[in-house]
């Protein structure tokens, strides 16, 4: 924002001089635009560098980006590379160096206003990334303020292009000796005030030139005044005026560079007014919205189950989806998520309620950790049926928070709850979970591969309230215990080996420690014979 804000000075930098009917630099002005604007392009430039490689290479979680990302991501990096050229900076010193002809001058500064637009698109898009409201209203009052600065700027800029076109124009069609002149005020100046006959400024003369809606500037003499903030704030002023107005109050001249920059002017206003009004109302309601939403999920009870740490990850990580979603739930906590973060919020809600089952308990942390990964969180309306009593059983269902009501039909009311043993029990709660059968079908499947089907539930299981929890598939279930086999196996076969290399070290040591007690014998037996 201070880039953009700082950019306009350079538009005043040109003072018109009306008595030798050239004009000059502003010296103060200049040096002091040219360094800001030197020092915050530095600045910035490796800022980009950082964040192109940040996008390529940093983020090792994401999915590898698809061709429009990666195109997209380099044609920002091109506008910020371009945005950053010193432009203003090299036609000043020109110049003031006599290397370019004040009417060049004046010209390529429309290369500067291109480069300032690309800057002025590039802010826009890395601003509406913020998501709060303050930010959104200021935002767009700092829009309102600084189009009447841009148009104030370009109005006093185009004035001072507006009258040396005039005196160029005279001199070319009276054949005067002037034609050839730059009228950049140097040591070789001329008598000139002729040209006040032809392009008067300060009478208002329309007969012979019409400088339309830059009239104002010339005879109010704003213009030629080397005072900054007297030039900035009379030209802020007409700039917010005018906007204000729609360009209602602009006079144009038959000329096509009035016409345009006053329908560029009006076209704006009525923009900006539309923009203000409608998109800040929006914007603002919608961060409203998002940050109620994440208001409501970080008071939920699943983010509070989870570490300091990992909540905090969540907070930096801001999700765009949130305000989409109806509920500010574990389905939406976790799966608005990337890989990496999913994972670890699984594997901490997961664990804890895996140890609740019998089966899992003496399972080891890296199993726990990657069975959690297959849970799939869900959540349940007040009244929704969960299993059907004669339904095939296909998942297990973990209560996360809510109550579930188990009933059947005969009247039998089994359930398991979380301390892990059967019995009767209406209902369920958090920590609890239901679905167990598929625990013996899973181990039996481990066995016998070619063994019955799905089980049968014996209860209807129905949800009291609203319910958060996590599913676990049958297939993702009998798998579990595939892996947990192989890995008892495996670690059965590394006891027996370890079991096998110890005895072996051991008999080796014995029969080191024999045959050096047979030694020792055997020396002493030869001394003795030897003292006989």
């Amino acid at each position: 924002m201070i880039a953009i804000t700082l950019d306009p000075f350079f538009f005043y930098i040109p003072v018109l001089n009306n008595q030798n009917k050239c004009f000059q630099l502003d010296r103060n002005l200049g040096i002091t635009a040219t360094v800001l604007r030197s020092f915050i392009d530095l600045h910035k430039l490796p800022r980009i560098i950082h964040l192109i490689y940040v996008e390529l290479y940093g983020n090792k979680e994401e999915v590898k980006k698809s061709a429009y990302a990666t195109a997209r991501l380099w044609i920002f990096f091109l506008i910020d590379i371009l945005a950053v050229l010193p432009i203003p900076q090299v036609l000043v010193m020109l110049v003031k160096s006599h290397r370019m002809s004040g009417r060049k001058f004046l010209f390529s500064m429309t290369f500067f206003l291109l480069q300032y637009v690309l800057r002025v698109i590039r802010t826009y898009g890395l601003l509406t990334k913020n998501d709060s409201t303050w930010a959104i209203v200021s935002f767009n009052l700092f829009l309102y303020m600084h189009g009447g600065h841009v148009f104030g700027a370009l109005w006093y800029f185009l004035a001072i292009e507006k009258v040396t076109a005039c005196w160029k124009k005279t001199c070319i069609n009276h054949h005067f000796r002037c034609s050839s002149r730059s009228f950049y005020c140097d040591d070789s100046l001329r008598d000139y005030k002729f040209l006040d006959e032809f392009c008067p400024i300060t009478t208002g003369n329309k007969t012979n030139y019409d400088f339309g809606l830059f009239e104002d500037a010339l005879q109010s003499g704003i213009v030629g005044v080397t005072d900054f903030p007297q030039k900035f704030l009379h030209c802020l002023r007409w700039g917010l005026q005018n906007l204000s107005a729609f360009g209602q109050n602009l006079e144009a001249s038959t000329d096509i560079l009035d016409n345009i920059f006053a329908i560029c002017m009006t076209n704006f206003g009525v923009v900006l007014f539309v923009f203000l009004i409608g998109k800040m109302q929006s914007d603002t309601e919608r961060s409203r919205s998002r940050e109620q939403k994440l208001k409501e999920i970080k008071q939920g009870p699943s983010f509070g189950r989870l570490s300091s740490r990992l909540q905090q990850k969540i907070k930096n990580y801001k999700q765009q989806n949130w305000i989409d979603d109806k509920h500010a739930d574990v389905v939406n906590l976790v799966n608005n998520l990337p890989q990496g973060l999913r994972s670890q919020v699984k594997g901490e809600l997961g664990t804890e309620l895996l140890r609740n089952v019998k089966e899992f308990e003496r399972w080891g942390e890296k199993e726990l950790v990657d069975l959690s990964d297959c849970l799939n969180p869900v959540f349940f309306t007040d009244r929704t049926r969960i299993f059907r009593e004669g339904d095939p059983i296909d998942e297990m269902v973990f209560v996360l928070e809510g109550k579930l009501w188990s009933h059947s039909a005969r009247n039998v009311t089994i359930a398991t709850s979380s301390d892990g043993h059967n019995g009767k029990k209406d209902y369920l709660r958090c920590g609890d979970f239901c679905g167990e059968e598929l625990i013996a079908w899973a181990q039996q499947k481990v066995d016998n591969p070619s063994s019955s089907n799905l089980p049968i539930s014996t209860t209807t299981i129905q949800a009291l309230t609203e319910v958060e929890g996590f599913y676990l598939l049958a297939s993702d279930l009998k798998n579990a215990f595939i892996e947990h086999r192989r890995y008892q196996i495996v670690r059965a076969v590394r006891l027996i080996q370890t079991f096998w290399r110890f005895r072996r070290i051991l008999r080796f040591k014995m029969t080191q420690r024999r045959s050096i007690n047979l030694e020792n014998s055997g020396d002493v037996a030869f001394t003795t014979n030897q003292t006989s």
